[in-house]
């Protein structure tokens, strides 16, 4: 197969510039230059009845999916490769290539000048390690993937390509001592704290720009810069979510066991699509923990969003009735609701105003503009 495809390269390049997402020079050679294909020959879309099926260049949807801006699934249930000769499957995606945006985007956050010693949290194809490798070269960049499996494959694309970095089998949380300090730590997986490994491998002065996790969305993509043994700076404009880390919350079985129970209904002040409100949103996501959500439409009836929490609470909110019903010691939409008043009450900032110090014990003070005007804390 070849994967040179000069001008869909070009293309999906020209519509990051023109999207506001790559600016640099030196990241656009490296986007027009490093071929996605290489590191995706095949990969998985999801069908109308929610399964999977895998597709390669045989297929006519290959190449305009892998040149567009959108992320692309390469594995399912932490295990399972894409064949293309395979019926489609059920699963649930624990591998992916990132959306290009997204990565320009985080790249660009990165603030590169050239000679940076760049750390990767989460190897994923190898695709983003090769960009980082033809912006600095290969001895500056360290990538780290939890799954040995997709370890190797993105060693042995990479290395077809001519890029060497060092890629190593670990636990992201823990970067990579072997190799520190960094000048730069990148993450393209999310986890739900800033690890404390991060920031101690990362000189005075420079950047860590990542995604938290949360069960409720949000996308919270946060740049740091580090000083004295802390990490400080504001959430990005740019909606960052990647798949997490491997501790996935499933809600079949709750929602399965909520719909045999009864709770108790009431008026709804916020629509359920508040979730996905760039801003509210990610105040939401923020201080909401624990609680995950799934979209529910019964027969013949309107749909529905569920949220869950693990001690058996849940709240279902039905925006065509104007309704949430809720079960359990934790009223979820209480929660929530109270949260976006919370939000309502410092005049409803936008995403970029608000800020996240990772303290030297690991605490997390989410602030609002400056860091002395903190919101609330996360203890360690």
């Amino acid at each position: 197969m070849s994967t040179n495809h000069a001008e869909e390269r070009a293309a999906l390049t020209a519509s990051l510039y023109d999207a506001g997402e790559l600016t640099d020079p030196h990241l656009i050679d490296a986007f027009k230059g490093v071929p996605r294909a290489a590191f995706l020959p095949a990969f998985f879309v999801p069908t109308p009845d929610g399964r999977w099926r895998a597709i390669d260049s045989s297929s006519a949807e290959y190449l305009p999916m892998v040149y567009a801006d959108t992320t692309l699934t390469t594995q399912l249930d932490g295990k399972v490769d894409p064949d293309p000769a395979a019926e489609p499957r059920k699963g649930l995606g624990t591998s992916s290539s990132t959306q290009p945006g997204l990565m320009a985007s985080m790249l660009e956050a990165l603030s590169l000048t050239g000679g940076e010693r760049v750390l990767e949290i989460g190897t994923g194809t190898g695709y983003n390690a090769a960009l980082l490798c033809h912006r600095l070269g290969d001895r500056q960049v360290t990538s780290v993937e939890v799954d040995q499996q997709v370890t190797d494959v993105a060693r042995d694309r990479l290395r077809g390509l001519g890029y060497l970095p060092t890629v190593v089998t670990g636990d992201g949380a823990a970067g990579w001592p072997d190799r520190a300090p960094y000048d730069r730590v990148i993450a393209t997986a999310s986890f739900p704290t800033i690890p404390r490994a991060w920031v101690e491998q990362t000189v005075d002065g420079g950047l860590i720009v990542a995604s938290l996790w949360r069960d409720l969305g949000g996308g919270p993509l946060v740049r740091l810069i580090v000083q004295g043994g802390q990490a400080r700076g504001h959430f990005l404009a740019q909606f960052g979510g990647f798949m997490p880390t491997r501790e996935v919350t499933m809600t079949a079985d709750a929602l399965s066991t909520a719909l045999g129970q009864k709770g108790v209904t009431r008026p709804t002040r916020l629509r359920g699509d508040v979730l996905t409100h760039p801003h509210a949103g990610l105040w939401i996501a923020l201080r909401v923990c624990g609680v995950t959500w799934t979209g529910f439409t019964p027969d013949g009836g309107h749909e529905q969003l569920w949220l869950f929490a693990p001690d058996g609470s849940w709240a279902v909110v039905e925006d065509a009735a104007g309704t949430v019903e809720q079960y359990g010691t934790r009223n979820l939409w209480d929660e929530v609701e109270s949260v976006h008043q919370q939000w309502t009450d410092v005049d409803q900032p936008n995403r970029e105003r608000m800020g996240l110090t990772v303290t030297r014990n690991g605490a997390h003070e989410f602030w609002l503009d400056d860091p002395a005007n903190i919101q609330w804390r996360d203890p360690a």
